[in-house]
């Protein structure tokens, strides 16, 4: 009988998981800001077909109890429609990871024939005491935008306990402060006072930002960053949107970004190795301190080296 149900489940759930990346890659041929690569894209069009073999199946057999024959769809077991989920899932992370990978090499490529990526410029916000906050706000010192909603159930909370975990490596290294800013992509739910309560869990300097719809799409545009409504409801609803962190240096300026698949202590080498760079061209900025990581610190910083 669980298997019965189990079984009765799965097509609904490859529905749903095959939707959500027909959905994404529709964002991606729109400008939505995702880069897929061809071997993964006809990996999941195999997958799309022995799922509607699978369907085809299970349709036969509810039907009366009769039985599929052979030259309709090929036998499937639980074992092979599990594998099948397992796939998928893993087609999810292999496409993520590439989507990371891409996108760096696009900015650095922009940034080499340009001199600098065209990410980020001015913009008019509300913090999270409701007080009017703009990108002059953020000048003095290094910082690291995420833009989420309060209502994720999983990803904004992992990026931002990220984040968090990662400027207070750099404040224990050396004493820089790098502010941490949350800028809201759900404007209609994400008033000041509930950003103020969402922020205060992670990090005590975390600037929580939101502000009316045109502002939020202005500067969610300015930085490149893609998100949709999805859901029926009006109120009880999710937001797809690019999971990126990216970082402005003193000067209000755009510097790089990181992506899902940077841990805590790579981001916090590589934002101390840009934060150094700075110190550099500025020997004003941060005089006498000392800005790399401490000798143990790092297999990560080797690696960010490379």
């Amino acid at each position: 009988m669980r298997q019965q149900r189990l079984l009765s489940r799965l097509p609904a759930l490859a529905r749903q998981w095959l939707g959500q990346e027909a959905s994404t890659s529709a964002a991606s041929s729109s400008g939505g800001g995702y880069c897929y690569c061809p071997v993964l894209q006809q990996q999941r069009a195999a997958l799309q077909r022995r799922w509607a073999h699978t369907t085809r199946l299970l349709a036969a057999e509810a039907e009366g109890g009769t039985r599929a024959t052979a030259r309709d769809v090929a036998p499937v077991s639980m074992r092979t429609l599990i594998l099948m989920l397992m796939a998928g899932a893993g087609v999810t992370y292999a496409t993520r990871m590439y989507t990371d990978q891409k996108m760096q090499k696009v900015v650095a490529s922009s940034q080499q024939v340009a001199g600098q990526a065209a990410v980020g410029g001015p913009f008019e916000l509300i913090d999270q005491d409701g007080k009017p906050f703009t990108d002059k706000d953020l000048l003095g010192e290094f910082a690291l935008l995420y833009f989420g909603f309060t209502h994720c159930p999983d990803i904004c909370p992992d990026e931002m306990e990220k984040v968090a975990e990662s400027i207070n490596m750099i404040e224990k290294w050396t004493g820089v402060r790098v502010t941490p800013v949350f800028i809201s992509v759900d404007p209609q739910r994400d008033k000041p006072a509930l950003v103020k309560s969402y922020v205060s869990e992670f990090h005590p300097r975390m600037i929580g930002l939101t502000g009316d719809l045109d502002n939020v799409k202005a500067v969610s545009k300015s930085y490149r960053v893609y998100y949709s409504k999805t859901g029926e409801s009006e109120t009880d609803y999710l937001v797809d949107h690019s999971i990126i962190h990216y970082l402005i240096n003193p000067a209000g300026d755009f510097v790089t970004f990181f992506g899902k698949s940077t841990d805590a202590q790579q981001l916090a080498t590589q934002v101390l190795q840009h934060i150094a760079d700075w110190q550099k061209e500025h020997p004003k900025y941060h005089p006498g301190a000392v800005l790399k990581p401490p000798a143990a610190a790092p297999a990560a910083a080797a690696a960010a080296a490379k």
